[in-house]
C-alpha cells in the first residue's frame, strides 16, 4: 500500500458516529469507543472471583495529545494513561473495563464540574474511580485487588458497601502510613519477623 493511500484511509477513519458537543471536549473523537467497549464487556463477560484493578500505559510521543502525561514509573512512561480491571483468577488475559485519565483535559462546566459525571461523583476523588471500575460486579461479593495507590481506607469501605470485597497493597509513602492504617502495630509486629516471614490469617 502507498504511504498516500494509508494516510486517506487515515484520515477518514472515525470511531464516533454522534456529533460534536457545543463545549470542548478534547475526547470527543473517542469517548463513543471507550464507552461501548466497556459496554460490550458489561453485556457479555462474566468476571472471575478474583479481579485486578491496576493502571495502564498507552503510548504516545505527542506531548500534545489530550491527556498526555508521564509516569516516570512506567515501562512506557509517557502517552495515555488507562484505569484497568482484569480478570485475576488462573492468569485469564481479559480485560474488561477501561477509564481514560483525563487529567487538566477532562471537560468542566461554568461551575467547575465534570461535563460527563459518573453516578459516584458524590464520593472522594479516588472512592468514585474504585467504585466506577467495577461497577459491572457491584452486589456480587466479588474481589478485587488493587496495588498501593487504591490503599483508601474510604474507598474500600465503599466497595464493601457496594458488595464487593477490596484488597490493596499497604505502603508507606515517606515516614507515614496512609490514613487510619494501624502503622505503629504493624512495625512493632514485624521487627522481629525474619526476611521472608510471613503470615496470613
Amino acid at each position: 500500500m502507498q504511504k498516500s493511500r494509508f494516510l486517506d484511509i487515515c484520515a477518514a477513519t472515525t470511531f464516533t458516529d454522534k456529533q460534536p458537543p457545543a463545549f470542548k471536549d478534547p475526547f470527543y473523537d473517542v469517548r463513543q469507543m471507550l464507552e461501548a467497549f466497556n459496554k460490550h464487556y458489561e453485556d457479555h463477560y462474566i468476571p472471575s472471583w478474583l479481579n485486578c484493578l491496576d493502571e495502564s500505559m498507552s503510548s504516545w510521543l505527542n506531548q500534545y495529545c489530550p491527556g498526555f502525561m508521564f509516569v516516570p514509573r512506567k515501562p512506557h512512561p509517557s502517552g495515555n494513561e488507562y484505569h484497568s480491571i482484569a480478570d485475576g483468577d488462573q492468569g485469564k488475559p481479559v480485560m474488561w473495563r477501561i477509564k481514560l485519565q483525563e487529567g487538566k483535559d477532562r471537560p468542566v462546566d461554568d461551575n467547575n464540574k465534570p461535563r460527563f459525571p459518573t453516578k459516584f461523583e458524590s464520593h472522594t476523588k479516588t472512592s468514585a474511580l474504585m467504585l466506577y471500575m467495577t461497577e459491572p460486579i457491584h452486589n456480587t461479593g466479588k474481589i478485587v485487588t488493587m496495588d498501593s495507590g487504591f490503599c483508601v481506607t474510604a474507598g474500600i469501605l465503599a466497595l464493601h458497601d457496594f458488595g464487593v470485597f477490596g484488597q490493596s497493597l499497604i505502603k508507606k509513602r515517606g515516614q507515614y502510613w496512609p490514613k487510619h492504617v494501624p502503622g505503629q502495630e504493624i512495625e512493632d509486629h514485624m521487627k522481629d519477623k525474619l526476611l521472608r516471614h510471613a503470615e496470613t490469617y
